[in-house]
């Protein structure tokens, strides 16, 4: 163990305390994060998306919302428009981490990937082999409306940690969850309905 500097007052010897890295939270992928998050998905009775004219029924129920292209908080990057959606936790999510992204660091977060459709994950599939399927186990949750994907690009390590950090916590607490992929470099965040009852709670506490 590395100990701190020895001082010497007169007679008196004082022994610094013991010098501890904070520990640095994690969100490497496992083999099973993708079971878990599809796992998760099904307890949430979250349907998958089968195509945009499912999409656009969803829309008219409200049960995803649209995600604008730009905010003075985040924008999206080669997103299309027919996946320019989100559920409204997830949105949620975007909304209130990107407000405190720009917050403390003064830049957008940038967003590269929202919801996904069956039929847009297996033409994905055509063109980028280690893009997930979109049925089974281990399907892309994206076809989910609750996941999005951060990009790292641009940020610096200061960013990073800091992102890393607030996800890591949500992460630990169940109320989404997060994986930092470096392939692609993003963190991918899948966001538990629950999600939405923790931001009541915190609003209800401060009035």
């Amino acid at each position: 163990m590395r100990m701190g500097c020895v001082k010497t007052l007169g007679l008196v010897c004082v022994l610094a305390m013991p010098l501890v890295a904070a520990p640095v939270p994690n969100l490497r992928a496992d083999s099973e994060s993708q079971v878990t998050q599809n796992e998760r998905a099904n307890v949430d009775h979250l349907s998958r998306m089968a195509d945009d004219a499912m999409v656009a029924r969803w829309v008219r129920l409200k049960l995803v919302v649209p995600v604008p292209e730009k905010t003075r908080d985040f924008y999206l990057h080669s997103v299309s428009k027919q996946g320019r959606f989100l559920r409204p936790w997830a949105k949620l999510l975007l909304d209130r981490l990107s407000q405190q992204y720009r917050a403390r660091h003064k830049k957008q977060l940038r967003v590269t990937s929202l919801l996904r459709t069956v039929s847009y994950q297996n033409n994905l599939r055509k063109r980028n082999g280690n893009a997930a399927a979109s049925t089974g186990p281990k399907a892309s949750l994206h076809l989910t409306g609750a996941c999005l994907d951060i990009s790292k690009k641009g940020m610096t390590r200061a960013q990073q940690g800091w992102v890393r950090g607030v996800l890591s916590s949500l992460h630990d607490k169940n109320y989404l969850f997060a994986v930092e992929e470096f392939q692609q470099p993003v963190f991918h965040v899948m966001v538990h309905r629950r999600y939405e009852d923790f931001v009541a709670q915190r609003l209800s506490a401060k009035k």
